[in-house]
């Protein structure tokens, strides 16, 4: 059991992730409920609902772009601390929102927070944790991150009875307050103050986090692989061990949400819905059950993830991906709404959500923040999870209208499509990087492509 023989500094690194994995999961889930109520308060189009829904991850794709940068330039702490801030502002103002456009500006601000807790909180894990932790240090994030989810359920469930979808949103406020108080307490990454030529700091910093030895052998480890300054761009595009492990981060990167699961999760209440659960206490109930299922089977990808392996979760999850949303197209276009065929139909979603836990949901921050080398993993990471934020993004503002003119088997079958092609980039490119420090996972790919 070594991870109780790990410095206490570690489980409270892993305990302010987990809140951040929780306020992630909840802006995402909590949109789902307030759907069914804010229209009858605030009048919107279906544009407009759209918009609302993808405001989060738009917001989001603009922090993503911008976060890699200024988290090499102040550090990885002060960005967090950060982001705390403008989360707690954005949920006072969708509290107190009265029109389309306070109810845009605040989705727009906590998906901006959002969007730096994406990059910088993974990133953050990954520099702080050791090496036999780091798998499920890092998927502590994910694993919260659906507890927040179904947390929003629960809580879309009890405020729907008042349909007081103020409420909803309020309730963040509590986790976000420890976050912001978390903030001020965590170390900064050893990593961070070693590339800013802050060595007594970071190996300092490494004798809090690990033990003796451990601190030391890393120590070396990031002697004998210092870099004088960044590569260029141009250096990275002719230099294939920069370059494919940037092309991978950016494959699973994009390809992690146009396995549609935040377009599902964010609209399952009126898929439920339009598939014939029509009362909104059976569509609310379907949604907690799928938050539940998506949280019991994240805690056991959990804790394969130091054990099996990335790999093979990646290729089991995005195989089942691929079948049980090529079926629900099927479901969709031979069956007409009614009881029956929206209980097939969540019983489907119930399969998707397993395997997106077991593969992608739980892979996808530890295999960007990984693979991507020491000198250029923030920016990478940035690049990579602004695309996931965009093609999200994207996806989410044309949901509806892609229903309404195409059907719902459309969305189904395009996303078992492009979870096809993910589950061939994992198969051909993504290398097993359990066990391994991050110095070694960069030497695998300087030692291949070099």
């Amino acid at each position: 059991m070594s991870f109780f023989r790990e410095k206490p500094f570690t489980f409270f690194i892993f305990a302010f992730a987990a809140i951040g994995g929780l306020l992630y999961g909840y802006d995402l889930g909590v949109i789902s409920g307030t759907l069914l109520f804010i229209d009858k308060e605030i009048s919107l189009t279906a544009t407009q609902t759209s918009l609302i829904v993808s405001a989060v991850l738009g917001g989001g794709s603009i922090a993503t772009l911008i976060s890699g940068p200024l988290a090499d330039w102040v550090g990885r702490k002060k960005m967090i601390f950060f982001a705390s801030v403008i989360l707690i502002l954005g949920t006072v103002i969708l509290a107190a929102a009265y029109n389309f456009s306070t109810l845009l500006t605040g989705r727009l601000i906590q998906g901006i927070s959002v969007g730096i807790i994406t990059i910088v909180v993974p990133l953050y894990l990954t520099e702080t944790s050791p090496k036999n932790m780091r798998g499920r240090g890092v998927t502590t994030f994910q694993l919260v991150l659906t507890l927040g989810i179904l947390f929003a359920y629960l809580v879309n469930i009890w405020f729907a009875k008042d349909e007081n979808w103020r409420g909803m949103f309020l309730c963040v406020l509590f986790p976000a307050s420890l976050f912001f108080i978390g903030s001020i307490f965590i170390p900064e990454s050893p990593i961070w103050l070693f590339g800013k030529g802050k060595h007594k700091k970071a190996q300092k910093m490494l004798l809090k986090l690990r033990k003796k030895k451990e601190a030391e052998i890393e120590y070396e480890e990031l002697l004998s692989i210092q870099k004088t300054t960044e590569p260029s761009i141009e250096k990275i595009k002719w230099q294939k061990h920069y370059k494919i492990p940037l092309i991978i981060a950016l494959g699973v990167g994009i390809l992690n949400q146009l396995t549609g699961i935040n377009v599902i999760l964010q609209y399952i209440t009126i898929i439920l819905k339009d598939a014939g659960l029509t009362l909104n206490w059976m569509s609310l109930l379907g949604s907690a059950g799928i938050g539940l299922i998506n949280f019991i089977t994240t805690i056991f990808a959990f804790s394969l993830i130091d054990r099996l392996g990335r790999r093979k979760l990646l290729l089991i999850g995005s195989a089942g991906i691929v079948l049980f949303l090529s079926i629900s197209g099927f479901i969709s276009i031979f069956l007409i709404p009614s009881y029956i065929k929206g209980s097939i139909l969540l019983f489907l979603m119930l399969g998707f959500i397993c395997s997106f836990a077991i593969g992608p949901g739980v892979v996808v921050w530890l295999a960007i923040s990984e693979i991507l080398p020491n000198a250029i993993r923030s920016k990478g990471m940035g690049i990579a999870l602004f695309l996931n934020s965009l093609s999200s993004t994207i996806y989410a503002s044309v949901f509806l209208n892609m229903v309404k003119y195409l059907g719902y088997s459309s969305v189904f079958f395009m996303s078992a499509v492009f979870t096809l092609a993910y589950f061939l980039l994992t198969y051909y490119l993504l290398p097993e990087t359990k066990n391994k420090t991050l110095e070694e996972i960069e030497t695998y790919f300087r030692d291949k492509y070099e």
